[in-house]
């Protein structure tokens, strides 16, 4: 188990946890803009409760939940518009049956009880569940590096899509599964790399023909994340 005494406003600053921070990922954004259906919207971790907000102002009936009482007092000094209320999602949530549309949760489920998370969910939610994880790393460990998830010492497990459908599966859904935020390596290599010659004349040519090959480079494999998009039984 973690210690609780990790779950600090600072631990969620330093990690990214629940839009404690004042921006909020466009990708995550554009995520809730494709695939939110209905209008009652529940944020099951909602931590600083920038979604919550985000969504109520544009008009949807948004709910935030969190077990930790500084998430919820960030929310309220924020004055951030939506129903903030606290509970534990994997000890029961008070909503009643099939309340909500969609249900989210974005990096909560390596915290918790992940089956026991899904099936509350799916419990209170009639329609569509969105749930946002750390992928399970495959490729810069044989490296010796490591991506950010890596270094929250409050992560219990790392996901692959099996894992994912195998959730989805349990409450009966079933889930497309893709992967989430990229590693900028292009930009990362164009930052840090540095081309040497002999000759200088030369050396401009091959630092030029770098930010050529970089600028058409992508890194297919390497995100930090993986998203599913579970679709409930009617």
């Amino acid at each position: 188990m973690t210690a609780p005494g990790l779950y600090t406003l600072e631990s969620a600053t330093r990690f990214g946890w629940g839009s404690a921070a004042a921006e909020l990922p466009p990708e995550r954004v554009e995520l809730l803009a494709r695939h939110v259906v209905g209008t009652r919207v529940l944020d099951a971790g909602c931590g600083g409760g920038g979604y919550v907000d985000l969504l109520a102002r544009k008009g949807l009936d948004a709910v935030g939940v969190d077990k930790f009482d500084f998430y919820l007092g960030l929310a309220a000094e924020r004055n951030l518009r939506g129903s903030f209320l606290q509970a534990d999602l994997t000890e029961g949530l008070p909503f009643p049956d099939k309340h909500f549309d969609t249900a989210f949760s974005f990096d909560v489920f390596e915290h918790v009880d992940d089956e026991a998370a899904v099936r509350e969910l799916a419990r209170v939610t009639r329609r569509r569940l969105l749930v946002i994880v750390p992928q399970e790393d495959t490729a810069l460990r044989h490296f010796g590096m490591t991506l950010g998830p890596y270094r929250d010492p409050t992560h219990l497990r790392y996901y692959t899509a099996d894992r994912l459908h195998a959730l989805a599966a349990a409450v009966g859904g079933t889930a497309v599964v893709f992967p989430e935020s990229r590693v900028p390596l292009p930009q990362l290599a164009s930052t840090h790399l540095r081309v040497r010659s002999r000759w200088p004349g030369l050396g401009r040519v091959y630092a030029a023909a770098l930010r050529f090959l970089l600028r058409r480079a992508v890194a297919d494999r390497l995100f930090q994340n993986l998203a599913a998009v579970i679709d409930l039984p009617a």
